[in-house]
């Protein structure tokens, strides 16, 4: 067996990444020499760039064909892991059905599935046996599977549906198989019930994908671990375009999405793990992103978003605002004039003079307190204003003796004095 040197393995990797998205890193060395090894010897080639230089010069195109039928040939089964036809069957299908047919009550349901990298076409015919059991009669269901893979050879197996014994015992059940297959020489061949529901071509998932249509259902098991993590991010965030809102997406058993996309959310269901498209995701959606969070709606890009403001400091108790007292104006200070002396009365007869009254002097009237004066944007803010305590009762003195000019009840009673001392 011809072995293939560092150089050539690099020139090969290479060659084989352009045709059909696979990469193979150092480690792969081992699946160049195997699966290439028959048509090293078919083409009569001394080393594996003879080999590339006869496939690049091939105008037919044939032996680029062969070279990736080789390389993609992957491994598959009918009902392949099993967890992923339970989820299918016993959580998709329902709530898919349950929405649909309140959507549209009294027409039939349009189921469209997709099995992308559907190799020799067992997990298309997994899929269709697997809604024949689960559905019953499909009268009222418009069911359509299409399978695609990038190798021509795998297509043209899977679209004839025979399969031989080693084939068929990897995953069906003997009721299975005598129910769904028919006995044809060496082999077993699909019931034509069964094939009609599924369509088959040739599809690299490195292509745009124009024209697919929108699907209810895709699986895509095991085929991007050959993909780079670039490679894989575009091809799931495309499938993410092609896929119904309510849609699911099914990828192998040991594969995950998280960091790889942020396009999905992770569901489970039992033991098994599906994914469904994020509302109003787009390939910039961070690979972080989960479902707990609310994305921003889709039309309103990132940069024009308005920021937050910032928040508002909790309101403070501001301190009661006791009402400001106006004092009330001051009278006018009297004019400063002589004090003038009160004549002195007439002597009477028998008295002695009666001395002249001490000169009045006027007194500022009593301050009457003047209610408070508030400014209107105080007053809203001030509690009511506390009743004022009362105020004690002036204690009086003794009344003095004052004599005012004109008083005449003191000089009678003075008079009357004199005329009982004379008797």
């Amino acid at each position: 067996m011809t072995t293939i040197t560092a150089d050539e393995f690099s020139v090969f990797s290479k060659y084989i990444y352009a045709l059909c998205g696979v990469a193979l890193d150092s480690t792969k060395t081992y699946l160049i020499e195997t699966r290439l090894r028959s048509m090293m010897q078919q083409y009569a080639c001394s080393s594996y760039m003879d080999l590339h230089a006869k496939a690049k010069s091939d105008r037919s195109g044939n032996m680029e064909k062969e070279i990736v039928n080789a390389i993609t040939t992957n491994e598959t089964l009918f009902f392949r892991d099993t967890s992923p036809f339970e989820v299918f069957k016993h959580k998709i299908l329902p709530d898919l059905i349950d929405a649909r047919s309140k959507a549209s009550p009294g027409r039939t349901v349009p189921l469209r599935i997709w099995s992308a990298a559907c190799s020799t076409g067992q997990e298309v015919y997994s899929i269709a046996i697997a809604l024949r059991e689960t559905l019953g009669n499909l009268n009222n269901f418009q069911i359509s599977i299409l399978g695609t893979d990038i190798s021509d050879d795998a297509v043209t197996k899977a679209s004839y549906g025979k399969y031989n014994k080693f084939e068929i015992e990897r995953g069906l059940a003997p009721q299975t198989l005598n129910k769904y297959f028919t006995l044809m020489g060496d082999g077993w061949k699909i019931k034509d019930e069964i094939r009609a529901m599924a369509v088959f071509k040739k599809f690299n998932l490195m292509k745009p994908f124009a024209g697919m249509g929108r699907f209810d259902i895709v699986f895509c098991r095991n085929v991007a671990i050959y993909f780079t993590p670039a490679d894989k991010k575009a091809v799931f965030e495309k499938i993410a375009t092609v896929l119904e809102p309510d849609g699911s997406l099914i990828i192998g058993s040991t594969e995950s999405l998280t960091g790889v996309t942020g396009m999905f959310e992770p569901k489970r269901y039992m033991r098994s793990l599906f994914y469904q498209p994020v509302a109003g995701a787009t390939p910039m959606t961070p690979t972080g992103f989960t479902y707990a969070q609310t994305p921003a709606p889709a039309s309103v890009p990132a940069a024009a978003r308005p920021s937050l403001p910032a928040p508002r400091p909790a309101p403070v108790a501001a301190p009661a605002v006791q009402p400001r007292q106006v004092a009330a104006p001051a009278p006018p200070a009297a004019p400063l004039v002589p004090a003038r002396t009160a004549p002195a009365a007439p002597a009477s007869p028998g008295l002695p003079p009666r001395p002249a009254p001490a000169p009045s002097i006027p007194s500022a009237p009593p301050v009457e307190p003047q209610p408070a004066v508030v400014a209107p944007a105080e007053q809203a803010r001030t509690e009511a204003p506390r009743p004022a305590a009362p105020r004690p009762a002036p204690v009086r003195s003794q009344s003095a003796q004052v004599y005012r000019a004109g008083d005449k009840s003191e000089l009678k009673r003075l008079l009357m004095q004199k005329k009982q001392g004379k008797s």
